[in-house]
């Protein structure tokens, strides 16, 4: 994608005393021959001590295909975030900032009342109410449409329109005993994944990752065993601090997304560094949405979730978020295409030019429900693979990998007896029919045929999180 106007915001002077201040240790990595696979090794296995790994001493990335490469002052070392990073630019550059993203990045808005169930709504899920806001422009263009009776479904495609976002800049997070400050903004949820990276990269300043760790899990509120969140919380932050890796999670403060934030609020309560964590949900479900209206501002958010309401708050300890908007309310799912861009995207971008490699990307499933299994399917049909690293013992989608790869061949064959049972606990874990859980049977069976990039840890075998083997495939196709 080509974009009209190329902008780099020129860092305040604290930020280069910072970069100054932090190359030695990088240079000190550099030295030890720091890369993925060792930090890994060593955050997940201390008990090991294997010195057969080895990576090139470049770490050059070379930022987003578009637009000019980032000037080395405004790298930070480690990949990690820097409370500067949070602080306002000069307003002149500030302005040219604003004019790119409103140019680059839009919302969707429903321009047609589709009759719901609920006479009071539309079928896109938002009140008919809050459409008149389009209803009042005076193009034709863009007047509402009442449609009765609907001759067709209501979608995306045909019933939205685009225009410039209207929201983004930094969410205050208020109550929980502190402040934290995050960067957002709303996007169409087919925005380019380029013009996001180029956001990320150029604008919110973040260096490219090493590594990137993708949580997947259950958006339901769910329990893990007090060690099991321990091993969990421990060992995914200490694989991204050492690593500069980004975890990318579903943003909203449900389901797995509460324990990594969890673990993120424990890490920052001990730690001056602030982890990179992205939140990728989908507009439509936030609570208190509305309080986030605004071009390039501060705005005061409380993430204190209404057990009563149907959506959901977003988690207060993430750095950024991004907020995919496909013109729905209240229903899941605009965030899911563009997250899987962006992840393959970014694995594309170059971090070693001599040796070519992209940036390794693994896959962290926690609980979840079917489609938990159908993301761990997706990830491990990449090209290259992506490896899944799945938490033994959370429950669900996570026990039947676990239980089908224990039970399963060299060649990821699974006999017939493990097969009856999985079909039995797939049946009751998700109550589904025999024919709908045959279809999630015949999917597990495709991710054991790749077994040999499928991890497991436990509160058991709380050092086996990422398995070497897996880390060494990973470089042979990535490089």
């Amino acid at each position: 994608m080509e974009f009209s106007m190329s902008l780099r915001a020129e860092p305040p002077s604290h930020t280069h005393i910072l970069h100054h201040r932090q190359e030695p240790v990088a240079v000190k990595r550099r030295k030890r021959g720091l890369c993925v696979k060792r930090v890994i090794e060593r955050c997940f296995y201390p008990h090991l001590h294997l010195s057969a790994f080895s990576s090139g001493r470049e770490r050059q990335p070379t930022g987003v295909s578009e637009g000019p490469k980032m000037d080395r002052s405004v790298r930070r070392a480690s990949g990690s975030i820097k409370r500067a990073s949070i602080k306002r630019s000069t307003s002149g550059s500030q302005k040219g900032q604003k004019v790119w993203i409103e140019k680059t990045f839009h919302k969707r808005e429903c321009n047609h009342i589709f009759p719901a169930k609920d006479p009071t709504r539309c079928a896109c899920g938002y009140l008919v109410a809050q459409h008149t806001a389009v209803a009042n422009k005076p193009s034709e263009e863009n007047q509402l449409v009442q449609v009765e009776p609907p001759q067709e479904k209501w979608s995306v495609v045909r019933h939205t329109q685009l225009t410039p976002t209207d929201a983004y800049g930094i969410i205050e997070f208020q109550g929980g005993g502190f402040i934290n400050k995050a960067m957002y903004i709303r996007v169409s949820h087919d925005t380019k994944p380029d013009s996001l990276l180029h956001l990320m990269v150029k604008e919110w300043q973040l260096e490219l990752p090493t590594l990137l760790i993708s949580v997947h899990g259950g958006l339901q509120n769910f329990d893990l065993q007090p060690k099991l969140k321990q091993v969990f919380g421990k060992g995914l932050i200490k694989a991204a601090v050492t690593t500069g890796a980004w975890i990318f999670t579903g943003g909203v403060s449900t389901g797995v997304i509460r324990h990594v934030g969890d673990a993120l609020k424990d890490h920052s309560s001990k730690s001056r560094g602030k982890v990179c964590a992205i939140g990728i949900a989908p507009w439509g479900i936030l609570e208190n949405k509305e309080d986030l209206i605004g071009k390039d501002v501060n705005k005061p958010y409380q993430a204190i979730s209404n057990p009563l309401s149907k959506l959901a708050v977003l988690n207060n300890s993430h750095s950024h978020f991004i907020l995919s908007d496909n013109g729905t309310c209240g229903k899941y799912g605009a965030e899911v295409k563009l997250r899987r861009q962006l992840e393959k995207h970014i694995s594309l971008q170059k971090i070693n030019t001599r040796l070519g490699q992209g940036v390794p990307v693994v896959c962290l499933i926690v609980e979840g429900g079917p489609n938990v299994i159908s993301i761990a399917l997706e990830s491990l049909r990449e090209e290259p693979p992506v490896p899944v690293v799945v938490c033994d013992g959370s429950g669900r989608a996570s026990d039947i990998i676990s239980f089908a790869h224990k039970y399963s061949e060299v060649e990821g064959l699974v006999n017939e007896d493990a097969k009856e049972q999985l079909l039995v606990t797939i049946q009751k874990t998700f109550n589904y029919n025999k024919m709908q859980s045959g279809q999630i049977l015949l999917m597990v069976l495709e991710c054991m045929k790749k077994r040999e990039l499928v991890s497991f840890y436990s509160n058991v075998r709380h050092h086996s999180a990422i398995n070497i083997n897996i880390l060494a495939k990973l470089n042979q196709l990535k490089g």
